[in-house]
């Protein structure tokens, strides 16, 4: 086994940021191969991450040449493409909560949690907060 080296990511200021919904405009899944136009000021964001010594990772579950091409296609610089969760300064995604330590926050935060592109009128978690889902 090769002896890999352990990347520093402190030294690297990382960032990692989803591609779905963040990068790109996104409405829900459509295929692994279904793109569409970047987010409006991505490019610019991203450029102003290398300007200002960070280093941009884009986080994603897609296959990463799918995700290489479309950067190529919309002109964005190069960089790193990857489903591997490296420890990172912040993790910018359109599908988080952020946990402070506290469960009693979480689940205020979780109540009303959704993500800006849904359609739908009921909330992701309200099965979880019904009064159904708490009597069993």
């Amino acid at each position: 086994m090769k002896n890999k080296k352990k990347r520093e990511w402190h030294k690297e200021n990382i960032v990692s940021i989803d591609f779905d919904g963040v990068l790109m405009q996104y409405n829900g899944w459509k295929g692994a191969n279904a793109t569409r136009k970047p987010m409006k000021g991505a490019r610019e964001f991203v450029l102003k991450l290398i300007e200002t010594g960070y280093k941009p990772v884009v986080f994603t579950t897609r296959k990463p040449p799918v995700v290489n091409a479309w950067l190529k296609r919309y002109e964005f610089p190069k960089i790193e493409v990857t489903n591997t969760k490296h420890p990172s300064v912040v993790y910018i995604d359109d599908r988080c909560v952020k946990f402070d330590g506290s469960y009693a926050k979480l689940t205020r935060d979780l109540k009303k949690y959704d993500v800006y592109w849904r359609k739908k009128k009921t909330k992701i978690f309200s099965k979880l907060f019904s009064t159904k889902a708490n009597k069993k």
